[in-house]
Order: C-alpha cells, then structure tokens, then sequence
C-alpha cells in the first residue's frame, strides 16, 4: 500500500468520524426547530425551520386537522435576563400538546407547543457554518487527492 493510499483510506475515515460527531450540525438532518418569539394576540412563536420535524412528532389525534407550522402557541414563554422580549432565535426541544386558533370562529389551528429546553440560535448556527465548511474544504482535499491517484494510474 502506498502513502498515498493510505492518506485516502485515513482521510475518509476521519471524516466520516466528523460526520457522525457532528450530525447535529448538518444539513441533512432535520430535527431540530428554530423560533423566534413574536409577542402578540397571534400565535406567539414564528417558526423559521424544523417545520417538517413538527409535522412528524404532531401526535395522531391532531393529525386530522390541517394545523399551520408556519407558526406555533407555546406554552411556556422564553425570555432570558439579556432578551427579555425573547426576539432573538432560539433552538428549542419539546412536544406538541395541543391545538389552538386566534379566535372562536377561525378556523385556521396552530400547533400549541410545550418547551422542555431552549439555547440561543446563534452560536449554534456558528457552529454548524464553521463545521460544514470544515468538512468542504476536507471532502474537496480528498477528492484531489482521489484524482491524481487516478491520473496517475
């Protein structure tokens, strides 16, 4: 076995180790839901991505009702001592417990949402740009070097 080959086999071991590490932060996974807090009469979280994921852990006696993810009730409000109006983007986790509508005669229903945790966004969307450039820059070093074994051949 050459050098070169041997790179290869050791490139493509670490980064399927990275991938695995760091799936949270990969695209390709979907379970996580973003928020923003909107703060009045209408639903009072706006969600900006995991509405796929809400549609998936909506439990089976909702599922009849044609619920609107764009935006969801929660039931227990974020706010921190440095974002008291809860504006910013938060991760959150939790379970859909419900249904809710603005008014009584609307027919239009929201999911109402229990939050178990909630982080900020923000370094977490950081995180998941620095590794997923961290993985191009890797796969595109392999692939070159796959390449020039080929040519070489």
């Amino acid at each position: 076995m050459t050098k070169r080959q041997l790179t290869i086999i050791i490139g493509s071991i670490i980064i399927l180790a990275q991938v695995a590490l760091f799936r949270n932060y990969l695209p390709f996974l979907t379970n996580k839901i973003i928020i923003t807090n909107q703060w009045c009469t209408c639903p009072n979280a706006r969600v900006l991505s995991g509405r796929n994921y809400l549609k998936t852990i909506t439990p089976d006696s909702l599922k009849m009702y044609d619920l609107d993810y764009s935006e969801m009730y929660i039931e227990n409000d974020i706010s921190t001592s440095s974002d008291p109006m809860g504006v910013k983007h938060y991760l959150v986790t939790g379970e859909i417990i419900g249904k809710e509508n603005i008014s009584e005669g609307d027919e239009n229903y929201y999911p109402l949402f229990k939050i178990d945790s909630y982080y900020d966004a923000f370094l977490f969307n950081i995180v998941k740009w620095f590794i997923r450039g961290l993985l191009l820059i890797e796969s595109f070093i392999l692939y070159r070097l796959v390449k020039r074994k080929m040519n070489d051949a």
